[in-house]
């Protein structure tokens, strides 16, 4: 009983880091974004990358990194809730994107890739103003 107890305890505090991590990738990546930091960005994107815009357009990492540098968008994350599942995570949110004030959910899914957690996929639907 005492090992099931450890396990389930070691589990939780995985699940607190690996939440803790991805929101601190999301952080990295907004001020990566503002700043137009190329090299962030790279680091952060899988090289897989599908990039989904509330617009239907969907980029390729390069494109996404090409179109951020370029744009320097400011995000706003709000309630962030992040889900683990092993080596993959998902992180659900609600953004708001200046200078354009689009607000956005977005769903993004993250994967391990050794020490590094990097994301994969993004969508975003539009919200009614």
């Amino acid at each position: 009983m005492k090992y099931a107890l450890c396990l389930l305890a070691a589990s939780f505090l995985q699940a607190a880091s690996v939440e803790d991590t991805i929101k601190s990738n999301l952080e990295k990546f907004s001020v990566a974004a503002k700043a137009g930091d190329a090299s962030v960005l790279n680091t952060l994107f899988s090289d897989e990358l599908t990039y989904g815009h509330s617009s239907g357009k969907f980029e390729t990492k390069a494109e996404a990194v090409a179109a951020l540098v370029k744009t320097k968008p400011t995000y706003t994350h709000k309630d962030i809730k992040v889900r683990v599942y092993g080596k993959t995570a998902t992180a659900h949110m609600h953004i708001n994107v200046q200078p354009i004030n689009v607000n956005v959910a977005v769903l993004q899914v993250w994967v391990r890739k050794g020490a590094n957690w990097q994301m994969v996929s993004r969508h975003a639907t539009r919200l009614n103003p």
